[in-house]
């Protein structure tokens, strides 16, 4: 056996009886385990940063139309204080149809008046809404824009 044989052989007993220098432990607690989405009604608004992800704390999540009903309703009153706002029109409604793979939003106001920041708020709290299955595409449809408009959430986007 060479010397370069016999140092790799050492060096190999060596870690093994170091055992990577890992001590054994008992269970750490740690609080309570992982259980995915956390409860409540995700709602997206506006901040001086731009879009913003609120969880209401609701005993369980809203469907899609009450979460968009909801939204549209503005912050709460926790919320204004924390400086959300909302760039959707107070006196607006969403009508959401759901297909496969993709959710329609009919505005009952014209498209062409909402601000970037405002398509975002629709889009994203859609995308984070309950539905089956994958996360859907969102179509926007209103009386300006009858053919529907694709859009994604730039949150969620890949990449």
């Amino acid at each position: 056996m060479t010397t370069r044989h016999r140092c790799l052989a050492a060096a190999a007993v060596l870690l093994l009886a170091c055992g990577c220098s890992i001590s054994t432990t008992g269970p750490v607690r740690s609080g309570q385990p992982a259980t995915g989405v956390q409860p409540g009604t995700r709602l997206y608004f506006l901040d001086q940063h731009g879009i913003h992800l609120t969880i209401r704390p609701d005993a369980q999540r809203e469907d899609l139309q009450q979460t968009l009903n909801t939204l549209l309703a503005g912050p709460d009153h926790a919320e204004t204080r924390s400086g959300l706002y909302s760039d959707l029109p107070a006196s607006a409604g969403v009508q959401a149809t759901v297909t496969p793979g993709v959710v329609t939003l009919r505005l009952s106001w014209p498209a062409s008046s909402l601000s970037a920041p405002a398509i975002q708020q629709l889009v994203c709290t859609t995308e984070d809404a309950p539905t089956t299955g994958p996360v859907p595409k969102v179509a926007i449809v209103s009386r300006d824009a009858p053919s529907a408009i694709q859009q994604q959430c730039d949150l969620h986007r890949a990449g």
